[in-house]
């Protein structure tokens, strides 16, 4: 699986460098914090244009740069990340974790989200990563209201194989971002391999809706109907019930087995027109047709199935109060059949506009 690395570009305000003498008279103290705002400026200027470089790739000119300003500032935590940032962009994985380390032992407080990623992740990629999850749980001790680090910790686990873990630490990172796409995919792929069914259609559908990425869109649309069309296959003339071979150990067994029997007798028994659900999808519109089917069905189950207990559920009870269960399934769904959504649209732009109304004026202000 190819390492996701989702580090925050920002730019942290650099504090006063250097403290007035407290004995020294008025004017010497203001020339001192004159001084001190001169040197801050130049540093701020070097820095940001070593930014500018390292977005244009110039990683070389970049690092050039953040050396000046350390000169002016051997102190300063953020020089020293962006040094430690440009050195990983070009794979120097030493000079980047020697530079992180260093930032890690100054004042942090403005980038502790930033460093404690791009070090985790140096560790991870140079194959350490007991070290990359120490690095982790430590950021997330100081910045406890970060997505991106637990993020970064599931893809560790995730690379480990370790599925238990890496669901926990992406349900940290949801509960701190109701728009990192990558955290929903993964929390949707998590689920799917750890038969938590009610949560991989949950975070599978609210990813495809959240996420501008085509791989991302691809991804979930087709593990949503492949693993859905598995559930029930005709052989001959009888039906076969296939139960995904999934090992469950948490709590929750009896409702994700409950939640995948509700799927299956829904789809052993009820009809599109005069197409049985589990019959053969020969086009892109009856197969838009069967996934507008069964997400309507799984919404309503993960809506008001009490023990899933999974603050995803608030969501779709509010697709469900505001009426919005439409648009919001014809809008994931475009991408299979867009002539089908464009006939749905026509008729119902106005419900697509109140679905994004809610969802940015209300479900992500709650």
């Amino acid at each position: 699986m190819n390492k996701v690395v989702a580090l925050i570009f920002s730019l942290a305000a650099c504090t006063p460098l250097f403290a007035a003498p407290s004995a020294a008279p008025n004017g010497a103290s203001k020339n001192a914090t004159t001084k001190n705002a001169a040197v801050t400026d130049i540093v701020n200027t070097l820095v940001n244009e070593g930014v500018q470089f390292h977005e244009q790739g110039q990683y070389d000119e970049a690092i050039a740069k953040y050396k000046q300003a350390e000169k002016k500032a051997p102190k300063n935590a953020l020089v020293k990340y962006e040094m430690a940032f440009s050195y990983h962009a070009k794979h120097e994985m030493d000079k980047a974790l020697s530079y992180a380390k260093a930032a890690a032992k100054l004042d942090t407080r403005n980038i502790n989200e930033n460093l404690y990623s791009l070090m985790g992740t140096i560790y991870d990629e140079k194959g350490m990563p007991d070290s990359a999850l120490a690095v982790y749980r430590k950021g997330f001790e100081k910045e406890p209201n970060s997505f991106n680090i637990p993020y970064n910790a599931t893809i560790t686990y995730m690379r480990q194989n370790n599925a238990d873990s890496a669901y926990a630490w992406v349900k940290r990172s949801i509960s701190n971002s109701r728009i990192h796409e990558g955290s929903y995919y993964y929390a949707g792929f998590i689920a799917s391999l750890m038969g938590k069914w009610p949560q991989f259609y949950a975070y599978s559908m609210y990813s495809t809706f959240i996420t501008k990425k085509d791989e991302i869109i691809r991804d979930n649309l087709s593990r949503l109907y492949g693993k859905t069309k598995y559930l029930v296959q005709k052989e001959g003339d009888e039906l076969k019930l296939n139960s995904p071979n999934v090992k469950q150990t948490g709590s929750d067994s009896t409702v994700n087995n409950e939640f995948l029997l509700s799927l299956q007798t829904m789809f052993a028994t009820d009809s599109i027109g005069a197409r049985k659900l589990y019959d053969k999808d020969s086009t892109s519109a009856q197969q838009t047709e069967f996934l507008i089917y069964i997400l309507e069905k799984s919404i309503k189950l993960i809506a008001f199935t009490d023990e899933i207990d999974d603050p995803i559920q608030r969501f779709y009870q509010g697709l469900i109060h505001n009426r919005l269960v439409d648009a919001f399934i014809y809008t994931i769904c475009e991408p299979i059949d867009r002539p089908t959504f464009a006939q749905w649209l026509i008729k119902n732009r106005s419900e697509q506009t109140r679905l994004y109304q809610w969802f940015n004026k209300e479900w992500l202000m709650l």
